[in-house]
């Protein structure tokens, strides 16, 4: 059966198209959520025409937002979908894009344009390097194997806003022929590319996107996301 995920990297036109409300705090989000950072997207045509181009040097500010962590000094990890400019037709349509554009995006941290080093487009990762984010970074600490029904924790920082999810695994999911996590957490937009952790504060994914037909967070597994900074730190681009 053919399933569509959908992504949550919130688009805006004048102003954000939900208001989430944001739950009471705990320890785990204590510790993590200052490594949650707000992506400010900004969506362009590509191959633009010369009326096009004038227009786009009016800064009309970003028209999307995610988010992503922070997983070493100056790395930030997020969801692939994120960076990669691909919107979904509806999504293209609200920011007053054709269906048939192509999109590139801007991606900044902090009013610093952050820079795509490395990504498994696979299992919808990406990993970014940003201006100095002046903390002390950890490498996180990865979660491999889940429990069904473990308790699992969602921070996300959409438009500079934190916002938690709590819920609980709930099993393997297949998309596109790759396993990921499922669990039932709820999801808003601009929650793509939040981390999600276990009640030890380890790291268990990174949020995907939404099964709505199944009421499903999709969670790109820690495995992965380990993988992709232990490549990049074995490699690193200069």
């Amino acid at each position: 059966m053919k399933r569509c995920l959908c992504s949550l990297a919130l688009v805006t036109i004048a102003v954000s198209l939900l208001a989430p409300r944001c739950l009471a705090d705990d320890k785990a989000t204590l510790k993590q959520d200052v490594y949650t950072v707000s992506l400010d997207l900004k969506f362009s045509r590509k191959n633009q025409n010369l009326l096009q181009s004038a227009i786009s040097l009016l800064d009309w500010g970003p028209n999307g937002y995610a988010t992503g962590f922070l997983v070493g000094d100056d790395l930030v990890m997020t969801a692939y979908h994120v960076v990669s400019g691909d919107l979904s037709v509806s999504k293209k349509i609200q920011l007053g894009f054709s269906p048939k554009d192509q999109l590139e995006v801007k991606v900044n941290i902090n009013g610093c344009q952050a820079t795509v080093l490395k990504a498994d487009e696979a299992a919808d990762l990406a990993l970014l390097r940003i201006c100095s984010s002046h903390k002390q970074t950890r490498t996180p600490a990865f979660q491999i194997s889940l429990n069904k029904d473990e308790k699992l924790l969602l921070i996300a920082r959409p438009h500079g806003d934190k916002m938690v999810g709590r819920g609980n695994f709930y099993g393997p999911y297949m998309f596109r022929g790759l396993q990921y996590w499922s669990a039932k957490i709820d999801a808003r937009d601009g929650y793509s590319g939040s981390p999600v952790y276990n009640d030890r504060a380890e790291l268990v994914g990174v949020f995907s996107g939404y099964d709505w037909p199944k009421k499903l967070a999709v969670i790109s597994p820690g495995a992965r996301a380990q993988k992709l900074l232990d490549d990049y730190h074995s490699n690193p681009t200069p």
